[in-house]
């Protein structure tokens, strides 16, 4: 993966990578923002979907949640 970094006058930074998002290492976390019917029907949700399941168990819990994904574990926040 190639990776470059900016850093701004305040000393933000963010590190551009490029390469397979799913292959990050497992100190890495992903998440993803999703519509509350959980389609997840098109983009990168599909590929979330197919990676990390749970959709069902989301929508059986019908709660309006944000869920993050780490290393291949949901938590409730």
């Amino acid at each position: 993966m190639a990776s470059s970094l900016n850093e701004d006058a305040e000393g933000s930074r963010i590190t551009y990578v490029k390469g397979d998002l799913f292959a990050c290492p497992k100190t890495d976390s992903l998440a993803h923002c999703i519509s509350e019917d959980c389609r997840m029907g098109a983009g990168i949700a599909v590929l979330f979907k197919k990676k990390f399941g749970g959709v069902q168990e989301l929508l059986n819990q019908r709660l309006d949640a944000v869920w993050i994904v780490c290393s291949g574990k949901m938590y409730l926040r």
